[in-house]
């Protein structure tokens, strides 16, 4: 909003070719930090980027800005390798919930799979969603809460990110030498489960 009523003020004074500039340099600069972005329908994209020197898979909705240019939302979320490993792990259970959910054969109102550091994907009947949503834990209560970070995917996104993976893993060759927090070897026994801190 700040660099909007900048270049206005910017073209209020007569220097347009400097808002052009501007928002060109601005262009190149998001651009660059990706290094892949991938539409799955409705503005929504799979995003592989580096932030803090840590590689992010985000799931996450865009809207363009008065440059025509893709810009992320607060509507999603980023998950860290190991992770996107996990989804692309439980994708098998996933299918059969959603198959589960839409003839009703369990009775079972949803189906949760941890992803690690509090990130689930839930399937319920209710909504014809796969949600993959942060999730918190209230204190001194067994009651998990999800929160406003993380994003709905309808069954054709659900779908169509499916189709991401082998794009994705093209993009980010350190998921080769990334291990699931719950395949390692401190993760065999109860204690070393419970001890984990990606949890």
């Amino acid at each position: 909003m700040a660099f909007e009523c900048f270049c206005t003020a910017l073209v209020d004074e007569g220097k347009s070719s400097l808002v052009q500039l501007l928002k060109e340099s601005t262009i190149e600069s998001e651009v660059s930090k990706d290094r892949v972005m991938i539409p799955i329908g409705g503005d929504i994209f799979v995003v592989v980027n580096e932030w803090d020197d840590k590689v992010l898979i985000h799931i996450r909705k865009y809207e363009k800005n008065s440059a025509d240019t893709y810009v992320p939302t607060k509507k999603g979320i980023a998950l860290r390798l190991n992770q996107w490993q996990l989804l692309e792990m439980y994708v098998n259970e996933i299918d059969a919930a959603i198959g589960q959910m839409i003839d009703d054969v369990t009775g079972v109102p949803e189906m949760t799979f941890h992803l690690g550091k509090g990130v689930y994907v839930s399937v319920n009947k209710t909504y014809p969603t796969v949600d993959v949503r942060q999730r918190w834990k209230i204190p001194d209560s067994n009651k998990i809460v999800s929160t406003k970070k993380g994003i709905s995917l309808t069954y054709d996104k659900w779908e169509a990110l499916k189709g991401t993976f082998p794009d994705v893993r093209e993009s980010v060759p350190e998921l080769e030498t990334t291990t699931p927090c719950i395949l390692s070897e401190d993760h065999q026994n109860q204690e070393g489960m419970l001890r984990c801190s990606k949890l």
